[in-house]
């Protein structure tokens, strides 16, 4: 009994593994191609979706999203024509009169089961030689321009400390004339000869004279 079952648990494995390889070989692989578009306005752009097995049939459905994460929304309109998978072709997208509203991430399903890798897609405007000129110019100008102010800027402190210097030295300017002298009054004598003993002291000798007459 305990044989039988064992028996019958190895067959249950081994037909569990045979399921699960067929389920894998059944798994599609898709890629896309190009993997990324540049293009300039009204333009047509075709991606193509490229099912790894050309034999296995398949429904595809094209999405396009902003990012990568981003949610996936049907890609429908007039000037959007879907091709599907043949015998002799691979299925694929055409987009006519691109703008830049549709630049973005492109993706095939395939029978709603399996993604594509994604195309990204970058639309521009078309630039004329003059207008890229003008637009140089200005960018010149306005480097220039910025340069010349950062430069004042920097000069704007030591102009003004050179300024302030002047000022201090204007201020603090020692006078031409000597006036040390100037508000005091300076008595005159009268005479070049006055007799001037009354201001002189006496010497020894005249002292004594003096003290002999008292």
């Amino acid at each position: 009994m305990l044989t039988t079952m064992c028996w019958l648990l190895v067959g249950c494995c081994g037909l569990a593994f045979v399921n699960l390889s067929v389920a894998l070989n059944s798994i599609l692989q898709v890629t896309q191609k190009p993997r990324f578009y540049g293009v300039k306005t009204n333009r047509i752009v075709t991606i193509f979706c490229v099912i790894s097995d050309p034999n296995q049939s398949a429904t595809v459905e094209w999405y396009k999203a902003s990012e990568y994460n981003a949610t996936r929304k049907k890609i429908e309109g007039d000037r959007v024509t879907v091709r599907q998978k043949s015998m002799l072709q691979n299925a694929s997208i055409e987009l006519s009169h691109v703008e830049t509203k549709d630049t973005g991430l492109y993706f095939c399903h395939v029978n709603n089961i399996t993604w594509g890798p994604g195309t990204e897609l970058q639309v521009h405007r078309p630039s004329h030689p003059e207008n890229a000129e003008r637009r140089s110019k200005m960018k010149d100008a306005l480097i220039f321009l910025q340069a010349l102010l950062l430069t004042l800027l920097a000069l704007a402190p030591l102009l003004r400390h050179q300024s302030l210097l002047k000022k201090e030295d204007a201020i603090y300017e020692e006078p031409e004339h000597d006036h040390i002298y100037e508000g005091l009054e300076i008595e005159h004598c009268g005479g070049l000869y006055e007799d001037i003993s009354m201001y002189a002291q006496p010497g020894p000798a005249e002292a004594a004279a003096a003290w002999k007459q008292e």
